[in-house]
């Protein structure tokens, strides 16, 4: 199977929430990776999402690059929309979301983060799946 062909199956419980489901970690839309402002590095990062006058709720981050990051969610979000979301061990940062297809959301920082910050985020990522 190529990286064209993958998928990532969703079932189960995730942080407490049932999610049932497929997402894509192939290009979801043509010359989607050409308009990106970073590369984006594979992750798994539980965080929260929240919404302006809402409770936050758990997701699951797939990919990170300073600019943006992918999140699988049982939410139902629409392009445009705007959230705080909150990485592991940082303050939650306004984020906007570009795309979103089934349970899997492309979204995009309202202000990138520093190299060292994404470096730090992906490094205690790695630590704690030692």
């Amino acid at each position: 199977m190529d990286a064209t062909d993958s998928k990532a199956v969703i079932g189960g419980e995730v942080d407490g929430v049932f999610v049932d489901g497929e997402c894509s970690l192939a290009e979801l839309r043509p010359g989607i990776h050409k308009d990106r402002k970073a590369q984006r590095v594979r992750v798994s990062l539980g965080a929260g999402l929240r919404q302006r006058g809402a409770s936050g709720v758990p997701v699951r981050i797939t990919d990170l690059s300073t600019h943006g990051f992918r999140i699988e969610t049982h939410l139902q979000v629409y392009a445009g929309t705007k959230f705080w979301v909150r990485l592991p061990g940082l303050e939650s940062s306004p984020a906007t979301v570009v795309w979103a297809t089934g349970f899997c959301v492309g979204c995009t920082f309202d202000r990138p983060l520093h190299p060292a910050v994404l470096d730090l985020v992906v490094n205690r990522q790695g630590a704690a799946n030692s």
